[in-house]
């Protein structure tokens, strides 16, 4: 009898661990199909993921007023050249675009400058020219045909929105995101800047300012990496020597 009850009772032991597998191998499985039907919108339950979209959001907007602020010329008027200094850049950008990079420094420029004429290639700054040609080319390398004069009005509207993501990211880079976000906000629509930077306005500040800001973000980038390495350093707990 005692036999029998002992095997019994093995019986059920075995039953019951058998039955506490299945369940248990059930379980994982059940789970595992609801995480995988999570995807976006369970990335965007976390804090994090809510916090990036927002911020994308805000810049992508800075961006967007700080172009659409610098279109009121067009809009009212049409896309011209304005003022005497962007119609003789445009006249370079026109002639590098038209001839060439090296026509273009050997170019002798009689109607600037009259009566005594201009050696355009000595005299002038020639990145806000080779900006301009080198998006021109890119554009009809794509087969997307558009005018260098259209290029010349769209330039300055079109940094200025580049102009605030390297404002974010300097700030960003020096400060926090939060200050980031508010200092693209202001560089987007300070007047200062957009008087120097409307659309027909040719000129060198056009491109100017978002060069200085990015050139101090690419700066900024090493300093803070040997800065917050020089913080964690001087951190970190000395042990006390045994001789003292």
């Amino acid at each position: 009898m005692a036999e029998h009850h002992a095997a019994s009772d093995g019986k059920h032991k075995a039953s019951g661990s058998a039955s506490g597998a299945v369940h248990g191998s059930s379980r994982p499985g059940a789970t595992g199909g609801g995480g995988g039907k999570g995807g976006l919108s369970g990335g965007l339950a976390q804090p994090a993921g809510w916090q990036s979209l927002l911020s994308f959001s805000i810049l992508f907007l800075a961006c967007l007023a700080g172009f659409s602020s610098r279109l009121f010329a067009v809009i009212r008027f049409e896309s011209i050249i304005h003022e005497f200094d962007p119609w003789f850049n445009y006249r370079s950008t026109h002639h590098l675009a038209s001839n060439g990079f090296y026509e273009f420094l050997n170019w002798f420029d009689e109607r600037a400058w009259y009566p005594l004429g201009r050696i355009v290639g000595g005299t002038v700054y020639p990145g806000l020219m080779v900006t301009a040609g080198l998006i021109h080319y890119m554009l009809n390398f794509l087969h997307i045909t558009v005018h260098i004069r259209d290029v010349c009005v769209f330039l300055a509207p079109v940094f200025s929105g580049l102009t605030a993501i390297s404002t974010f990211l300097l700030t960003r880079e020096l400060w926090n995101q939060g200050a980031g976000l508010l200092a693209a906000c202001f560089i987007a629509i300070v007047p200062g800047y957009i008087s120097r930077s409307v659309a027909g306005s040719f000129d060198n500040e056009g491109i100017a300012i978002f060069a200085l800001q990015f050139t101090y973000y690419l700066w900024m980038i090493p300093c803070g990496s040997l800065m917050s390495f020089a913080d964690r350093r001087h951190r970190v707990p000395c042990k006390p020597s045994l001789g003292s």
